[in-house]
Order: structure tokens, then sequence, then C-alpha cells
């Protein structure tokens, strides 16, 4: 992919396309490093990577995903009801 380098306030930058933004996550910090071949630039480890399901089946699986360790806690007795949209987990 060839992008073109722009003017950006007093400093220079590219425009990053958003299908390879959601690959990632929408990082609010990155980490940019320079290599022999050019620029890395790659999410900040450590943090939550957050992106939308790519279509239907991926955000029914994550939800399975995410209902099951839900079910896991409670039985667990890590999580328990507090209102009918609140919880609260002990850590």
């Amino acid at each position: 992919m060839i992008r073109n380098i722009r003017k950006i306030g007093n400093s220079q930058g590219i425009i990053i396309p958003r299908d390879l933004l959601q690959e990632i996550g929408y990082p609010k910090t990155v980490d940019i490093t320079s290599t022999r071949d050019g620029i890395l630039i790659s999410p900040v480890a450590g943090r939550a990577v957050r992106r939308k399901p790519r279509d239907k089946d991926e955000a029914e699986g994550l939800y399975r995903i995410m209902k099951a360790e839900l079910d896991a806690d409670i039985k667990k007795g890590k999580i328990k009801f507090i209102g009918p949209r609140e919880i609260r987990m002990d850590i």
C-alpha cells in the first residue's frame, strides 16, 4: 500500500486507512520504531485492543465466549448481581 506523506500542523504524517486500524483494534497509543527496512507502527503492549466484529458470526462467537466466562465466574462466586443491570466483581 502506497501513501503520501502529508504536512500535519508543524509535522509530517500519513493517513492510516480505517481497515488497517480496525485490524489492530483502533489503538489510542502506538509504538513507532525505526527498522532497517523502514518504520514499524504497533499497538502498545499490555493495552486492551478493541475492534468491531467483522461479521455477525464473529459477533455471536465473541458473545458466547464472554457469556461462558461470565457464567463461570458467577458459579465460582467471583461475580454477584446487585441489580438488574449491575454486578459486583470480587478481585
